[in-house]
């Protein structure tokens, strides 16, 4: 395959950042200042009158919520320290968000067990990359910790080193349209079969 399909690699792992609307009741609290060691930690968080976390703001990585069940926050991607913004459904788990990061942004829905969407950008220096994916929906039954990873169906990535790419993927995550514009605005589309061989490409 063509270098922008490895390259999107580094933009991919910041585009899933966030894993995976409440109105404000007399019951909604906001999240007090917490200290850790000589470090405060901002956050804020809305909760419904069943004392549901719904909405929250946080200046460090928090953990994700789904199914009643709290999964660490060293398993969710992303800075440590960026800006999270994470929305709950009315039972509580994570159904999407946004984190700005100082190299990095992605905004995400989410399916019931699994990443759905998500939008992301990544810069450094005079290189910069813009993403969005489109993830294959997992079995909704399965509970969240059995559900295994789900392909990429759509990708649209556009990156100073590689131009646009659009890949349309098959249900193993395998390139088998592939339109771009590359960084010198050479256009191609490309036919390829499960082994990643072109079938058919244009310009010829």
């Amino acid at each position: 395959m063509t270098p922008p399909l490895f390259r999107r690699a580094a933009l991919r792992g910041a585009a899933l950042a966030v894993t995976t609307g409440a109105a404000v009741t007399p019951h909604a609290i906001a999240g007090p200042t917490e200290t850790r060691g000589e470090q405060a930690r901002e956050s804020f968080t809305v909760r419904d009158n069943r004392r549901r976390q719904r909405v929250l703001a946080d200046t460090r990585r928090p953990p994700v919520i789904i199914g009643g069940k709290v999964i660490p926050a060293e398993q969710r991607k992303g800075p440590e320290d960026g800006t999270y913004l994470i929305f709950n459904d009315e039972n509580g788990s994570e159904r999407g968000g946004i984190v700005a990061g100082a190299s990095q942004a992605s905004f995400s829905l989410d399916y019931v067990n699994a990443q759905a969407i998500t939008l992301g950008t990544q810069w450094q220096g005079e290189h910069g990359a813009a993403a969005l994916f489109f993830k294959q929906m997992p079995d909704p039954r399965l509970p969240v910790e059995q559900t295994p990873p789900m392909p990429t169906r759509v990708e649209l990535v556009w990156s100073t080193g590689d131009g646009a790419v659009l890949a349309l993927n098959d249900s193993k995550g395998r390139p088998r349209i592939v339109l771009s514009v590359d960084a010198q605005d050479v256009p191609s589309i490309r036919v390829l079969d499960e082994n990643g061989a072109v079938v058919t490409s244009l310009p010829g």
